[in-house]
C-alpha cells in the first residue's frame, strides 16, 4: 500500500473511534440496571423549607387545695410551773372534760368523773399532776383503767372518797336501814324571847363516806359535831351517813328562819350543844 493509501486508512479509523466515543454515553444508558441514581439537586434551586409542627399547648391545670395530711396533735405545752397539784386550769379538749365531784378548802380537786372520751393524760395535763402520785392515789396498773362514770382520786386526800363514791356506783350506797337506830333533833316552836328549846334523841354514828355527804367531820367531846358540806351533797345524804333525820337536822339548822339551800362549804352542825339556841326567823 502507498502512501496515500495509509493516510486515507488512518483516517477512516479514526472516524470510526470517534464515532464510538460518542455513541457510548447512549450506548451505556441503554444498558439495563436494578440500581436507581439519585439525582443531584439542581445547584441553582433552593431547598423546600419544611414548616415546623405547630405546638399543643398544654392546658394549665386549675389550682386546688392541697390534701389535708394527718397528724398526732403534740401534747399541749405545760403551764404548770409554780401551779399546785389539783389546782383546775379548766377542760382540755378533747381528753379532760370530767366533772370535778370534790374540792378541799383550798380549792385544789380532790374527786374527779371521768366523762366519755377522757384521757389519762390529759387528765393529768388539766390538774397539773404527777402521774406516779395519781396512779398510787387510784391503785392504777397503768393508763388504761380509765372508765366512763368512774370517780378518781386528784389527790391523795381524794381516795377514800373516790373509793366510795365507786362503790356507791355499784350499789354500795347506805341508807338508814344500814344503822342499828335513828337519832333525831327534837326543835320546838320559837318562844316570845326568840328561844327555841333543842334536845336529842338516839346517837349520831358516822358510818364513812356516802355519795352525798363526803366532805370533813369536826368532833366536840370525841362526837360528830360539824360536817363541812361538798358540792353534790344534800340533807338526805348527811342523814344516811350519820344515821340521823335528815329532816330534824336541816330544821335545827334553818332554826325557824327561810329554808336554805345548802352550799359548798357550809357547816352542818349534827347535834345541840345546848339546850336551847336562837331563832333565826
Amino acid at each position: 500500500m502507498d502512501r496515500r493509501g495509509k493516510i486515507m486508512l488512518g483516517i477512516a479509523v479514526g472516524a470510526v473511534v470517534g464515532l464510538l466515543a460518542l455513541a457510548a454515553p447512549a450506548v451505556i444508558g441503554m444498558i439495563p440496571t436494578d440500581e436507581v441514581l439519585a439525582e443531584a439537586p439542581s445547584p441553582s434551586a433552593s431547598p423546600a423549607r419544611i414548616a415546623p409542627p405547630t405546638p399543643t399547648p398544654t392546658p394549665t391545670p386549675e389550682p386546688t387545695e392541697p390534701a389535708p395530711v394527718e397528724t398526732t396533735p403534740a401534747p399541749p405545752e405545760s403551764k404548770c410551773l409554780g401551779v399546785a397539784p389539783g389546782k383546775d386550769r379548766g377542760s382540755i379538749s378533747p381528753g379532760a372534760t370530767g366533772v370535778v365531784e370534790r374540792s378541799n378548802g383550798k380549792g385544789l380537786a380532790t374527786v374527779y368523773r371521768v366523762v366519755s372520751n377522757d384521757s389519762y393524760w390529759a387528765i393529768v395535763e388539766r390538774f397539773c399532776l404527777d402521774s406516779g402520785d395519781f396512779d398510787a392515789a387510784n391503785a392504777f396498773d397503768g393508763a388504761g383503767d380509765i372508765y366512763e362514770g368512774d370517780y378518781l382520786a386528784i389527790l391523795p386526800e381524794g381516795t377514800v372518797t373516790a373509793a366510795a363514791l365507786n362503790e356507791a356506783k355499784k350499789g354500795g350506797y347506805r341508807t338508814h336501814q344500814d344503822c342499828d337506830g335513828i337519832a333525831r333533833i327534837e326543835v320546838s316552836e320559837p318562844t316570845s324571847s326568840g328561844r327555841i328549846s333543842v334536845s336529842m334523841s338516839g346517837a349520831l354514828t358516822d358510818t364513812g363516806t356516802g355519795e352525798y355527804a363526803e366532805g370533813p367531820v369536826e368532833k366536840v367531846d370525841g362526837k360528830p359535831t360539824f360536817y363541812t358540806v361538798q358540792p353534790g351533797d344534800t340533807y338526805r345524804g348527811i342523814g344516811d351517813r350519820f344515821c340521823v333525820d335528815a329532816i330534824t337536822v336541816q330544821r335545827f339548822n334553818e332554826a325557824g328562819g327561810p329554808e336554805h339551800i345548802l352550799q359548798p362549804g357550809d357547816r352542818v352542825q349534827l347535834r345541840p350543844t345546848s339546850r336551847s339556841i336562837e331563832a333565826k326567823g
